[in-house]
């Protein structure tokens, strides 16, 4: 009894024997070309907090905290008395999607933040 599979094992083997034909070539990049390219850096954004008169200091300080890496409550309370004297402080620079990400985490917290390029 001849299976379908044996058929095409069969076939298979016949049709690897029967390579003709030249040996594909490999082409490689050229590398020296490409070492004039330099990558564009992401231009910065500000996030700007902005003085709203409804929060105390702590609520600005500890969202601060939470949401913008490596900002110390000595920092973050900085950035609060700068936002209750002058009305605004930067409070992070990032590319445009880190900054929109920023923006939107503090705007969750009741803050009111824009963002600009730097």
């Amino acid at each position: 009894m001849i299976f379908e599979s044996d058929m095409m094992r069969d076939t298979c083997v016949g049709m690897r024997a029967e390579r003709t034909g030249p040996t594909p070539t490999i082409t490689r990049p050229d590398l020296d070309r490409d070492q004039g390219v330099v990558p564009k850096a992401l231009l910065p954004y500000k996030v700007v907090v902005l003085d709203c008169q409804c929060h105390t200091f702590d609520d600005v300080e500890i969202a601060l905290c939470r949401v913008i890496p490596g900002m110390t409550r000595d920092k973050a309370h900085q950035h609060a008395w700068e936002v209750h004297t002058t009305g605004a402080s930067v409070v992070a620079r990032a590319p445009k999607e880190r900054a929109e990400h920023f923006q939107q985490q503090l705007s969750a917290r009741g803050l009111r933040v824009t963002i600009e390029p730097d």
